[in-house]
């Protein structure tokens, strides 16, 4: 469930190879950290985005509820969005990759990490790399996700991603 680090070596971004070596340390003896686990203090430079996202069963589905976002999400949805569902927001179709995403990390039980369009209004010139990562109460089941964002303007994706000149003799 927790052994490798092909996932790490997929990000582009060092802030989310930050986070997720962090969240990495906080997994004991091969069970995914508790909520509990997480301390602010140590991640104190990330959480304007970091937030908390909690799966509420419905009858017909699961619904996925910020528990907790931080203050850059203002940037993003120009709203508090802490205590909104995602289907709430103003991502359009964006809501059904989000419950992709989230159901797939609850169901496999592992991080997931990738980039994608914000979907909101006057957001198009952005590029949100993001990374979600499992927490459990017990160690096995998830019970909520730690999410990290980063956005990038597209005409800065270049700096962000660009591979460095190999030296060769």
């Amino acid at each position: 469930m927790l052994a490798g680090t092909a996932l790490r070596h997929q990000m582009i971004l060092p802030q989310q190879q930050y986070v997720y070596d962090y969240w990495r340390s906080k997994c004991r003896a091969g069970q995914l950290p508790n909520r509990a686990d997480i301390d602010p203090s140590d991640i104190y430079e990330h959480l304007p985005m970091i937030s908390v996202i909690e799966a509420c069963n419905a009858a017909e589905q699961t619904r996925f509820k910020f528990r907790l976002a931080g203050t850059g999400f203002w940037e993003l949805f120009e709203d508090e969005i802490s205590g909104q569902y995602i289907d709430e927001l103003p991502i359009g179709n964006r809501c059904e990759y989000w419950h992709r995403v989230l159901n797939r990390v609850m169901d496999l039980r592992r991080p997931s990490a990738g980039v994608t369009k914000p979907g909101t209004p006057m957001r198009g010139h952005l590029a949100q790399f993001w990374i979600r990562l499992p927490l459990s109460d017990d160690g096995v089941n998830v019970t909520s996700i730690l999410g990290f964002d980063h956005l990038v303007k597209y005409d800065e994706l270049e700096q962000h991603t660009a591979v460095p000149e190999r030296i060769s003799a």
